[in-house]
Parts: C-alpha cells; sequence; structure tokens
C-alpha cells in the first residue's frame, strides 16, 4: 500500500475545489428543473456564497432587468465581484458577490481569480437559460396568438380537387349563420360564388397563380352580405391541385365605410375649396402638396405639375423670403405666426404655418394659413382711436363732474346766507313777533315760510347729494324710537294733509321700537316718501302708513292712492334727478333727488328700501331697518288722520 501525503496548502485548495463544483452541480441542478425564472434567480443567490473562500460572510446579489434578488446581508462595496449579463447582444442585468466584512487581499480585492471565472462561467450559463426562456415565451407567445388569428379569421381548408371543406373557424360559421357540422364536407362553392375558382378545381383553367381573389354579393338569413374571398392552392410536384386555403371576410361594413368615406372625402374637399382663407401645404422639397387655391393671392397652376415648386407661386410680396419662415418651421419643428404687408396692394396678411409630424417623430410637411387681415386691421386702428377720444371725453366729464360739485357746493353756501335771514324774518313776521298782521299780510307771509322751507330742503339735498358722492357724509349713529320718528312726522304735514283733502291711516305694530340711527338723516328718508305720497294723491285720496316688526328688522310702508308707476319706470326711480317723465315736474314739482337721498340713507344704516306699483292704482314704499331686539314693545294700534281729525299721537 503507498500512501501520499498531502500539503494542508493543496488540501485546502481541493476542499475550495470541491465546494466551486459542488455550487456549480447544484445551479446546474437548477438549470436543468426548468424552474421559473424568478425562482431560478432566488436559488442562484442562495447556492452561490458557498463556492468562496470565505462563504460564512458571502453574500450575493443579481439584477436582471431593473429587478434586484439579494441575500439578506448583500451590500455593494469595494470588496466586490461582478460580471454582467448579456443576453443577445444587450446587458439585462448583472450578478454580484460581496463580503459583507474585510478580508486579506488575494488576487481581486479579497477574491482569487478562480472565483471571478466561477462568476462568470455561471453567468455565461445564466444568460444562455434567459435566452432559452424568452425564446421558449415567445413561441408560446407566438402560437397563441396564431391560434387566436385563425380562430378570428374565416378560413377555410380544401383537401381535394372538388374543393370539399375538410375544416373551418368560428368567423367563418359566424358570417354564414351556420353550424360546424353543415360545413364540414360541404363543397366551397355553396359559399365562394367563383366561377373560374370552379374551373380551376375540375382542372379546365390551366392557370398557375399562387392564389386568387374574389369579390361577391350573398344572401345570409335575413340580409344581404358583401364577401371577398381568396383562394391558395396546394400543388403536387406535377402542378396538380390537391387542396388549398380559403380565406372568406365580410367586407360588408367595408364596403359602407368606403362610400361613407367617398362622401366625406367630397365634403372635405368642398368644405376645404369653400373656406375663405388660403391653405397651402409645402413638402420638405418646398412643393405644394395641396392647396385651396385663391385667386386674390395665388393662381392654380395651369401646367401638368401636380406638385409645382413654392417659390414659383408665392413671391417676396405675399410671404418674405428671407429668411423664409417655412424652412424655419421644418428646420425647428415649431409652429410660427407673423403678419406680413404686401408692398404692392398694401394689403396686411396674417400668416400661420404649422409642422406635420410623421410617425417618427420627423417635420414631413408644413401647412401654411393666410388670412387677410387688411379690414380688422383698419377696424382695429379705428378703435383705438375712438378708445382715446372716449378716454379723453371722459377726463372732460369728470372734470365738468368735479365743476358741478364745487359749483353745488358754493352755491349752497351762496345761497343760505340770504335764505336764513328771509327764512328768520319771515318766520317773525308769521309770528306777529314784529307787530300784528292782517289776514291778507299773514296768507302772504305763510307762503314766504312755506317756499323758504322748499328753497332750504332743496339746497340741502343738492348739497347732500354733492357731499356723499365726495364720501364726506358723516353718520352719527345712536338709538332712535322709530315709533316717535314716524308719529313726529306724520304730525309735521297735518297742514298739507287738510289743505289737500286726504286721509292718513296709521298702523303701527308696537309702542317702542329702538333701532341704531342718525338723528340728522333718518327722519329725511320719510319725510320725503311721506311728501311724495302726499304729492302724487289727488283729493280724496288715502294715505297709508305701516309698521312691524319682522324677525330683526323693522318694516315701515309709505303707501299712497295716487297715479301709480309703470313697472318699467321703477329701476330708476332711485337715480339722481329722474323724473318719470318732463310733465311730471310740470304738473308736480320736484327735483328728483328724493327717493335717490332717502335709497343712500337707508343703505348707510345697513336696511333695504325698494317700491310697488301700479298704474293709476297707487304706490307702496317699502323701508326695512334692523332693530336692537332688547329695546322693542309689542302693541296692535292704528288709527285714521283727517282734516277733521287731527293726530294726537
Amino acid at each position: 500500500m503507498v500512501w501520499t501525503i498531502i500539503s494542508e496548502e493543496k488540501l485546502d485548495v481541493l476542499k475550495k475545489r470541491n465546494r466551486e463544483l459542488e455550487c456549480i452541480y447544484s445551479i446546474s441542478d437548477l438549470f436543468d428543473l426548468h424552474v421559473p425564472l424568478k425562482s431560478l434567480l432566488k436559488g442562484i443567490i442562495q447556492r452561490l456564497p458557498s463556492a468562496f473562500l470565505y462563504p460564512e460572510v458571502a453574500e450575493a446579489c443579481i439584477i436582471l432587468d431593473g429587478e434586484m434578488y439579494r441575500t439578506d446581508g448583500f451590500e455593494k462595496n469595494k470588496q466586490t465581484i461582478s460580471s454582467d449579463i448579456i443576453v443577445q447582444n444587450a446587458k439585462k442585468g448583472s450578478l454580484h458577490v460581496s463580503y459583507r466584512e474585510e478580508r486579506p487581499f488575494h488576487d481581486i480585492g479579497p477574491f482569487l481569480v478562480g472565483e471571478q471565472r466561477l462568476l462568470n462561467v455561471v453567468t455565461s450559463r445564466l444568460c444562455k437559460v434567459i435566452e432559452r426562456k424568452k425564446v421558449e415565451a415567445a413561441l408560446l407567445d407566438s402560437e397563441k396568438r396564431y391560434r387566436l388569428i385563425f380562430d378570428a379569421s374565416p378560413l377555410g381548408i380544401f383537401v381535394d380537387r372538388q374543393g370539399t371543406i375538410t375544416h373551418c373557424n368560428r368567423s367563418f360559421l359566424n358570417i354564414f349563420s351556420v353550424p360546424r357540422d353543415n360545413v364540414i364536407g360541404s363543397k366551397v362553392f355553396e359559399f365562394v360564388n367563383d366561377p373560374y375558382l370552379d374551373r380551376l378545381l375540375a382542372g379546365s383553367a390551366p392557370d398557375v397563380r399562387s392564389f386568387y381573389e374574389n369579390e361577391y354579393s350573398a344572401r345570409v338569413p335575413g340580409k344581404e352580405i358583401h364577401l371577398k374571398s381568396y383562394y391558395v392552392p396546394l400543388r403536387s410536384r406535377e402542378n396538380l391541385i390537391e387542396g388549398g386555403i380559403g380565406l372568406i371576410a365580410d367586407i360588408t361594413a367595408n364596403k359602407n365605410s368606403e362610400e361613407e368615406l367617398q362622401n366625406q372625402k367630397e365634403l372635405l374637399t368642398s368644405t376645404f375649396e369653400a373656406l375663405q382663407d388660403l391653405i397651402v401645404v409645402v413638402d420638405r422639397e418646398m412643393k405644394i402638396v395641396t392647396s385651396n387655391w385663391k385667386d386674390d393671392m395665388i393662381t392654380p397652376p395651369d401646367t401638368e405639375d401636380e406638385h409645382p415648386p413654392l417659390c414659383e407661386y408665392i413671391g417676396h410680396n405675399l410671404m418674405p423670403c428671407d429668411p423664409c419662415p417655412i424652412r424655419e418651421v421644418f428646420s425647428t419643428g415649431s409652429m410660427k405666426e407673423f403678419e406680413h404687408t404686401d408692398p404692392v396692394d398694401k394689403r396686411v396678411r396674417d400668416f400661420r404655418i404649422f409642422p406635420v409630424y410623421d410617425t417618427k417623430g420627423d417635420v414631413t410637411m408644413a401647412v401654411s394659413h393666410i388670412r387677410d387681415i387688411t379690414e380688422s386691421k383698419e377696424t382695429e386702428a379705428a378703435l383705438k382711436r375712438s378708445t382715446r377720444e372716449l378716454e379723453h371725453a371722459y377726463e372732460e366729464l369728470k372734470s365738468l363732474d368735479r365743476l358741478k360739485d364745487e359749483f353745488l357746493s358754493n352755491l349752497r353756501h351762496e345761497l343760505n346766507t340770504p335764505l336764513t335771514s328771509i327764512k328768520g324774518f319771515s318766520e317773525l313776521l308769521y309770528e306777529e313777533t314784529l307787530g300784528p298782521l292782517n289776514d291778507n299780510q299773514k296768507d302772504a307771509i305763510e307762503r314766504v315760510v312755506a317756499k323758504s322751507r322748499k328753497l332750504q330742503n332743496l339746497i340741502d339735498s343738492l348739497l347732500f347729494v354733492s357731499t356723499n358722492q365726495n364720501g364726506d357724509i358723516r353718520y352719527n349713529f345712536e338709538q332712535i324710537d322709530i315709533y316717535t320718528l314716524l308719529n313726529d312726522t306724520v304730525n309735521l304735514y297735518f297742514d298739507t294733509v287738510k289743505d289737500k283733502n286726504l286721509k292718513i291711516h296709521i298702523d303701527i305694530g308696537f309702542d317702542s321700537c329702538y333701532i341704531e340711527g342718525d338723528r340728522t338723516y333718518l327722519p329725511q328718508v320719510f319725510h320725503n316718501l311721506l311728501d311724495n305720497a302726499i304729492k302724487f294723491t289727488s283729493s280724496g285720496g288715502n294715505i297709508t302708513l305701516f309698521a312691524s316688526v319682522e324677525e330683526e328688522n323693522v318694516h315701515i310702508v309709505v303707501g299712497d292712492t295716487g297715479i301709480g308707476i309703470s313697472h318699467d319706470d321703477i329701476q330708476g326711480l332711485f337715480s339722481k334727478f329722474h323724473q318719470i317723465d318732463s310733465s311730471s315736474t310740470r304738473n308736480y314739482g320736484g327735483n328728483g333727488l328724493g327717493l335717490y337721498i332717502s335709497k343712500v340713507i337707508v343703505e348707510n344704516h345697513n336696511g333695504n328700501i325698494w317700491i310697488e306699483s301700479e298704474e293709476g292704482i297707487g304706490t307702496d314704499v317699502h323701508v326695512s331697518i334692523p332693530v336692537k331686539q332688547s329695546q322693542f314693545s309689542a302693541s296692535s294700534s292704528s288709527s285714521s288722520v283727517s282734516a277733521e281729525n287731527p293726530l294726537l299721537r
């Protein structure tokens, strides 16, 4: 017996080689098992670390098509060797092995050259397996696809020269609405109306073409259809027909679509020709593909050339040539828009040139849209001139308005001084403070007092309008009892009611009701409303004053049985200086400011005012103002005031 002594170093090499072989065999078993690709990759990274010098700290990772498969401790670092996965000459991923702890330096970092070869061998086998699996998947996909194509295509297979059908699919059966048993064994001529094919199968036609086709119409249950048939004969070496494959397609929809497309084409052509703007389609060689030629811009070609050069029909007058905007569209791929004035006819035209792309994203054509905008430019210039004139006129009106406000303000101050004296002395005379008056003198002084008061009201109204427009009115809000305010207002008009022989009916649903109001301005609202009601009501008529608390507002209505207002005239009543017509001013007097002032004051008290009226019947003016809920006492009382029954409230 011979004993061989092996050194410790050689023994380590043999053990290392043994681990490598076991790893290769283990991975080869995975390749032979035809497992799914994901399972194969996971198996490789689990088996691969055992073949390396330090398997206890070795980790593996495979990256394929963006997906990563790795052992739990893998982390790519400087102690990593890699091998690329190349499939069909394209890199699909890579295989990596690394140590998670530092190890002594060997051939390649801490790795051996043999370990790199092992990694390359595994990667090479893996590449072949991946390529084989891709081919298998492609074959399976192709087989499925061809089966689907065959099943969806109306194919009939003829196996003898008599044209007996031996096979057909569902599409064939659907076209003719017959069961499969009625087709198999039937003659093809029961479904294909082609006399030439009949002679061909009978051997009387010497034609040796590779296929035959025909279109015809056929009757199926309930309708007539259009069919197209193809026949591919299978010939023997002696050129005898042994069978063939037939394809029958229902082209009814295509026929209808062709007619519809033709109609659409004619419609589009008519529309294209009817466009008022010029459309020119140009290819990359600067030749006109098509155009709806407009004689006022470019003349249709009288030559046989269907695609004449653009430069022969569009000169520098119509479109600038340096640089050529159409060439810029081809070079940049961007739409170009500009205006150009023809130096010859002075017409202004708007140009919009659009690129047309092919499936690869390249610009193949350019569409030029040319519109004559001379008239619109002239209109635009005229509008600008008009706008400037209107702005100038507006500034003049603003200046006049300021002058008017200043005039009214000055007028009020100028009139107030003499009017105060007239009003004061006339009231002293009327009250006989300066001595007794006879009846005629008293009547005359009474008229002076009344007219001076009216004049004072007019001046105050003009001043209010001017001050309000400038935003200079300042309200002093305090608690006001609306009950007392309404009664005081009615009592002021007793003499006027008496003179016109009117009756005032009062219905106030509370004894007291407090609001936040201004004692100077708020009473003017009800003075104006009562004054209008009395003014526009004839002798013997009625005036009504209604007041109630509704939710959080006091609702006051001043009504009359006067001349009324038409629906169309109500909308403008709250405008400054508004009069329904000139006759109203002459017959009833007034300056058209009362309702305007009332609206301003009510809205500044967070209230609303509106009018309901019927022509010839009368008018109701509504006022709604918020109340203070804690200051309200309800009651139900009403009264009637006439010339013989003065108001006692």
